[in-house]
Formats: structure tokens, sequence, C-alpha cells
């Protein structure tokens, strides 16, 4: 006797624990990037999902206002968002990231020893809404191999500053030096799109 493939379906949903919920978790929570997250942060309230950021440094005092996150039962971690360039002064100097990881607990240990510059995929878990912003927990946090580091900071920096002074070729070496090393995609087709400026600048020139 054969199933009709309507009725085969629910036999394989029924023999799988979980039905098509099972199907559906083993993906696995989804990419967002910050800036998503601020933009429409109800959607994502009670939910865990990924998120890739740049560490920038433990934050040693705040306030929690009416959210759970007392420095009392957590502890704050500051990062730049993958939608900020830390070689620009005004990027680097207000990472826009924070999130929470409570005390004792996996995501804080995964940070204890993080340095600057490191980049992490984390899984954070959207506790609260409150002044417009989301309120994360870190479940877990792993480094990515990819990151920007210091070194490509200084050199980014130094050729923004050669290249508004019009010194192309010298701001065409700082921006080779500056992709050197495993970068994020998005920091990569940045510094790229940089270094054809001065490609570019240099040709008017002859």
């Amino acid at each position: 006797m054969f199933l009709r493939p309507r009725h085969l379906l629910l036999a394989l949903v029924l023999l799988v624990p979980g039905g098509i919920a099972s199907s559906q978790d083993a993906e696995g929570p989804p990419v967002v990037a910050w800036q998503e997250l601020c933009d429409h942060p109800s959607l994502y309230l009670g939910r865990t999902v990924k998120v890739y950021a740049q560490f920038h440094g433990r934050v040693e005092g705040w306030s929690p206002y009416l959210t759970r996150f007392s420095p009392y039962e957590f502890s704050a971690w500051q990062f730049w968002s993958d939608e900020q360039f830390p070689w620009v002064q005004t990027e680097y100097q207000t990472p826009r990231v924070r999130f929470f990881a409570r005390h004792s607990r996996p995501g804080e240990w995964a940070l204890s020893d993080a340095q600057p510059y490191a980049r992490y995929e984390l899984l954070v878990r959207v506790r609260e809404l409150f002044l417009d912003l989301p309120w994360a927990e870190i479940e877990g946090a792993q480094r990515t191999l990819e990151e920007i580091s210091e070194g490509t900071n200084i050199h980014a920096a130094r050729g923004i500053e050669l290249f508004e002074k019009q010194s192309f070729a010298l701001a065409q070496s700082e921006f080779e030096h500056a992709l050197e090393g495993l970068l994020p995609a998005h920091a990569r087709a940045e510094l790229e799109r940089l270094l054809e400026a001065c490609k570019e600048r240099q040709g008017r020139k002859h």
C-alpha cells in the first residue's frame, strides 16, 4: 500500500522528534547585524541571534535603569559593530554595541581574556528593550579568524590623512599595508575602495 504525498509528509513529521520545529531549530540562530537589531528591536525580543562585533573593552560602570542588567549580576562589554570602521576617528571613539554577560557563566568566561580589536561571533538573547535599544545577554562567544587589527587601523587612518592631503602615492602604500592580513569581507571591500580611489587620483595627475 502506497501513501499519498500528503500522508507521507505527515508520517515523516511524526517520526522526527519535534516534527517540523526540529528541522527549523537545526538551522540555528539567525545572523543579525547590530543596526538591524536597533532598527527593529521588537522583532527580536526574547530571541537568540548571532551578532558579529569587534571587541573594544569591558565597561567598568553603567546604569541598568529599569532593566535586569545590574552590575551585581552582570558584566558589560563594549564592541564596534561590523558596520563601523575603527580607523575612522569618530567611529573609533564611539563603539556602538553593548552586551551583557551573567557573572560566572559561559558568556563571561569566553570574554575574560579578550583583547581590543579581536572580532567575535556572539550568541546573544535579546532580553529587554529600553531607551529604544536592544539589551541583550551574551550566551556564548567565539573569536573569529578575521579581524580589523590594530595595525590595519593605524595604516588605514594614515592613508585617509594622506589622501586628504592629496599625497596619493603615500596613501596608496598605507592602504596596501592595511589590506595585509585576514580581514572581514566588509572591511576589505572598503579598504579596496579607498585603494582604488588613490590609484584613480594618481592616474589623473599623469
